[in-house]
């Protein structure tokens, strides 16, 4: 090689080529489509689509990690300590190659992304270069958190995206505080910093100081083996797993909620205090957004490690004295407090809102629409307010334990084909514009029709499943879960006919043919069958 900063960007280079032929491909299809809809005011979903793919391909290829085998996300290459080239030069190349990587993908998706929008080139460059430093110094600098440092890049994303968000709000132009300029220079500066951390962090650990954070663990253990907490032996094997399987895995969803509640919703209602429209959506964005988090979370809460990528299940869980059906139902519990502590957050947060500083107009508009309609009943507003608390529950619940079969079983092809079904049903919807398919659906009866013959078939085939995977379970287990799903499924539906009532007036067709398909989809909403396939999964996992 021609010198030490060659070899590296080659290396770079050799190792991903893969993703930067798919990462040009994409580029090339997205603005080739975008060419041909290029008389649209906005970029087409599909378009939009491809270039975030092609962004989230880009910012893997620069994560710039060795695997450290079962910890997953791997930590900065110590391989290259060897190299007669300084700390310096071994962290700015990638935080450089990545920054020009990043920035001539956004000049490419320039046109398409720019499209329609209200911010300034500059300015989101800044941010795309923001976000690689702050993303790879999060890498470095957490390698001892595992695969936990996704959470606190996802948390980076979102402030940044936030950032990105504040010059667009009212007043126009925005204050001095709020300018894109002001909002540069201190994105830029918190990069710098970032990367600083970076640098002094790589520099301890090519000096050794990594023996000096062990050494002071040990410290630690020994002040807390001198001041001992009291603690109580568990009541049984079943509690002890719990206790367990909470502080594994249980408490990664109120933590991260608790995290997006404070860094970016709080935030936003303060900006948004005097916007009632806005604060009627980000309070329906406040709900969802539980649901929305227990998709990822659950992907890894369903795998015997929660942290993991290894889907073998650990010799510690695997010599515990308990049946496969307590694991799993202990699972179960674990979800159901897990959920129940995000949701406290939550509710807590929209009763302190609400209740000091929230725009209440739009809000109070629609529950009075609710209260006509109802025969200006004030128990029905207050009903459909708790059913959709706790329908968001249930829902929240149902993605931490829907892959509890594909992630218990170590099949480790299953649960990534279980995982790319969401990836697909997402892109399919916004390739295709979901919001346009409730128009789309009403406009036809015919297909209404077509639709609800689908929805009745997977419902016969869901619950042929489920008697068919319940079979082998103790009929304890069977009954304890049933009540859980009964509960559920009778929230769903109870909330699906309230609802029914007020989408009728709005919808000019066969009501009745909706009414089934509301019903329909509330029997499928929470899975029954799949979990009852999960002990045998996990038999097969800790018996191979």
């Amino acid at each position: 090689m021609r010198s030490p900063t060659y070899a590296l960007v080659w290396e770079i280079w050799q190792r991903n080529r893969l993703e930067v032929a798919a990462i040009t491909g994409l580029t090339v299809v997205g603005r080739l489509l975008d060419v041909s809809d290029a008389a649209s005011s906005e970029s087409s979903p599909v378009v939009n689509l491809l270039a975030m793919c092609s962004f989230v391909l880009l910012f893997g290829i620069f994560n710039y990690t060795d695997s450290s085998g079962s910890r997953g996300l791997g930590r900065f290459p110590e391989r290259l300590f060897l190299l007669p080239v300084s700390s310096l030069r071994l962290v700015t190349l990638p935080v450089v190659t990545g920054i020009a990587a990043v920035e001539l993908l956004y000049l490419l998706w320039l046109g398409p992304l720019s499209r329609g929008g209200s911010t300034s080139p500059m300015f989101v460059g800044a941010l795309f270069a923001a976000l690689m430093v702050c993303y790879q110094a999060a890498l470095w600098t957490l390698d001892r958190l595992g695969a936990l440092r996704l959470v606190v890049i996802g948390a980076l994303a979102f402030a940044i995206f936030s950032v990105g968000i504040l010059p667009s709000f009212p007043p126009t132009p925005p204050p001095l505080w709020r300018s894109e300029s002001t909002l540069t220079a201190l994105v830029s500066g918190l990069a710098v910093i970032a990367f600083l951390i970076a640098w002094r962090y790589i520099v301890g650990l090519r000096c050794g100081e990594r023996r000096r954070a062990i050494q002071l663990e040990g410290v630690i253990t020994a002040a807390a083996h001198v001041f001992p907490a009291k603690q109580k032996p568990f009541a049984s094997p079943t509690a002890a797993h719990f206790w367990f399987e909470w502080r594994c895995s249980g408490r990664a969803l109120p933590v991260l909620v608790g995290g997006v509640l404070v860094v970016v919703v709080a935030p936003l209602t303060w900006f948004v205090r005097d916007d009632g429209g806005a604060s009627l959506r980000l309070l329906a964005g406040t709900l969802a957004m539980p649901i929305v988090l227990a998709i990822p979370v659950g992907m890894a809460f369903a795998k015997p490690t929660f942290w993991s990528e290894d889907v073998s299940l650990p010799p510690f869980v695997a010599v515990r004295p308990l049946s496969n059906e307590d694991l799993v139902a202990i699972k179960v519990r674990v979800a159901v407090a897990s959920v129940a502590a995000a949701w406290l957050l939550v509710l807590s947060f929209l009763v302190v809102w609400l209740s000091l500083w929230a725009n209440l107009d739009s809000l109070s508009q629609f529950a009075m629409q609710l209260w006509a309609f109802h025969g200006h009943s004030v128990a029905a507003v207050y009903a459909i307010g708790a059913l959709v608390a706790i329908a968001g529950m249930f829902l929240t619940w149902r993605f931490l334990v829907c892959r509890l079969w594909s992630g218990l079983s170590g099949r480790r092809p299953l649960f990534v084909a279980s995982v790319l079904s969401v990836v697909v049903a997402i892109a399919a919807g916004v390739a295709f514009d979901v919001a346009e398919m409730p128009q789309w659906l009403l406009g036809d009866p015919a297909r209404m029709t077509a639709v609800v013959w689908v929805a009745s078939f997977a419902v016969t085939l869901k619950y042929w499943l489920a008697a068919y995977s319940w079979r082998r379970v103790s009929a304890h287990y069977a009954r304890q879960y049933l009540l859980i799903w009964g509960a559920g499924t009778a929230c769903l539906l109870m909330l699906g006919i309230l609802l029914w009532g007020v989408v009728r007036i709005y919808v000019a067709m066969d009501i009745y043919r909706f009414q089934a398909l509301m019903i329909l989809v509330a029997l499928l909403a929470l899975p029954l069958g799949r979990l009852g396939f999960a002990p045998n999964s996990l038999a097969h996992n800790r018996h191979r």
